[in-house]
């Protein structure tokens, strides 16, 4: 970009609703500046870079001004004396958001790896992926006590150190681990180090348990006598996800009515973006209309804010439903076991694994055609019909 404007960034919503206003700094820099205002979509004329549609617009739109005219007199200022070409992004930071330029120390000072972690969450595009990173910053802040850490103080003295503070399972510390590697590649790539603390340290995992459902522990589900509040629901949402191939929380939480085609729920995954086209069988629909929302396709997604806090009602509602034998019919059973019970199930019912690889999104090899897609659906659907009749057989 050859000048510096003002941009409405969609990328998160504040809690009360409004997204921020910023300044994208000029000249082809990547650097956003934030202004302090922000308004609701409607409230915003992409077209003009203004606000509208507000009692204080004028005001607003004159102080957003004042601020934008600054930001590019600076600009112009760095580009001519040499700067703008030399600096670093964070330098640059510095300089356009000082209250006097002239005064920034010559010496740039390295941030450290809590400002690290903050600009990579913000280059992160969904919520989940930024509570995330969040979650393992706050990990980093409690072993280091809050006190100030480079990317060259990590060493393997050090990250063993937080592998043993972090305690819990093997592949728990492995999440955080693996977000802390990613934000040291991203300090790589930033140009703030050249240090890789990651170099001779191995992540450890370790193979989980199945986390599968029997077929008979699904029929056992759908026939389970419900008496704690909402549960029937959460149980005919779970079970909606396995008669969808498996769709996890987040695709269905997306779902609206514009979704469904001839007979079919059409969707990219969020995880992977990739296109999905699932029947819409009989049981399915007659979920979908017993609990039928609007706009979403479910009525419980009209009422919580994100799929993220609908889930562990869910994953509360799961654990608690009882079977016949008055116990819990699966003490850790979650939102994920839908997908991996209907492969599972798949699979056992001799359903080709080209099939199932189809229905579970991954890449199967094939070069991918009109007449590949179109067979492929046919056997998907064939597939689904299957561990549908499996599992709600008598």
């Amino acid at each position: 970009m050859a000048a510096s404007f003002l941009l409405l960034d969609k990328r998160r919503e504040l809690q009360d609703g409004t997204y921020p206003v910023k300044i994208a700094a000029g000249f082809g820099t990547n650097i956003y500046i934030s202004t302090g205002v922000s308004v609701r979509l409607w409230e915003w004329d992409a077209d003009a870079s203004k606000v509208v549609d507000r009692k204080d617009s004028r005001k607003l739109n004159e102080a957003l001004g004042v601020r934008l005219l600054r930001i590019q007199s600076r600009m112009l200022t760095l580009r001519e004396d040499g700067r703008l070409r030399t600096a670093s992004s964070t330098r640059l930071r510095q300089l356009l958001t000082a209250p006097d330029m002239n005064e920034v120390p010559d010496v740039e000072e390295k941030p450290d790896l809590g400002e690290i972690f903050r600009q990579c969450i913000g280059t992160k595009d969904r919520e989940s992926t930024r509570r995330l990173y969040q979650y393992t910053l706050d990990k980093v802040l409690a072993y280091t006590g809050g006190r100030a850490t480079h990317i060259e103080d990590i060493d393997r003295l050090w990250l063993h150190g937080f592998e043993t503070f972090m305690g819990g399972r093997v592949n728990a510390r492995a999440v955080h681990l693996r977000n802390l590697r990613h934000v040291c590649n991203f300090a790589l790539d930033e140009g703030y180090t050249t240090y890789y603390p990651f170099r001779k340290y191995p992540i450890k995992t370790e193979e989980t348990r199945h986390r599968d459902l029997t077929g008979e522990q699904v029929r056992a589900y759908a026939r389970a006598e419900i008496s704690y509040r909402n549960d029937a629901m959460h149980r005919d949402v779970f079970m909606l996800m396995i008669y969808l191939c498996g769709i996890n929380v987040s695709d269905l939480a997306d779902l609206t009515w514009e979704d469904v085609r001839n007979g079919r729920v059409e969707y990219r995954r969020n995880k992977t973006g990739r296109l999905y086209s699932i029947k819409l069988e009989p049981e399915a629909l007659e979920i979908i209309e017993r609990w039928r929302g609007e706009p979403h396709l479910l009525s419980v997604f009209d009422r919580y804010r994100t799929p993220h806090d609908y889930n562990r009602r869910l994953w509360d509602a799961l654990k608690r439903i009882k079977g016949p034998d008055g116990e819990p019919i699966e003490p850790e059973c979650t939102s994920g076991w839908a997908r991996h019970t209907w492969a599972t199930i798949a699979a056992e019912l001799d359903i080709p694994g080209d099939t199932i690889t189809y229905g579970m999104g991954h890449k199967t090899g094939h070069r991918t055609t009109a007449i590949y897609i179109h067979r492929n659906l046919q056997k998907l659907d064939e597939a689904n019909r299957k561990v549908i009749d499996y599992i709600t057989r008598p």
